[in-house]
């Protein structure tokens, strides 16, 4: 069987014929795992004080946190992982599943 090599590929269905992503719906709280990621991984590289030049350079970035995860198997056996931040601040009676996530950004040009 195949194996994703990027986060925002998905695994074909079984019986091999194209995979095709499900629409996302923009009411959904949960996005889809490669946006979430790519949301996360949005920060600035560099912050910098214009009054007094100096610079803050972020080498690398360790997000550690709880995320709700949602797995759908399409008609087509196509696979969909979507996530986000825990969307229930209340505790109620059926609480959803909460995963923990870690997740370390390094820059390219760091060692």
């Amino acid at each position: 069987m195949a194996t994703p090599n990027k986060i925002s590929e998905s695994l074909p269905p079984p019986d091999g014929t194209a995979a095709t992503p499900p629409a996302w719906d923009e009411d959904d709280p949960l996005l889809p795992f490669d946006q979430l990621v790519s949301h996360l991984a949005d920060y600035d590289k560099q912050l910098v004080d214009p009054a007094t030049g100096q610079a803050l350079t972020v080498e690398q970035l360790q997000v550690d946190m709880p995320i709700e995860l949602r797995v759908t198997v399409e008609d087509d056996g196509s696979v969909s992982l979507n996530g986000a931040p825990p969307t229930q601040r209340t505790e109620t009676t059926i609480l959803p599943v909460f995963h923990q996530m870690k997740l370390r950004i390094v820059r390219e040009d760091y060692p």
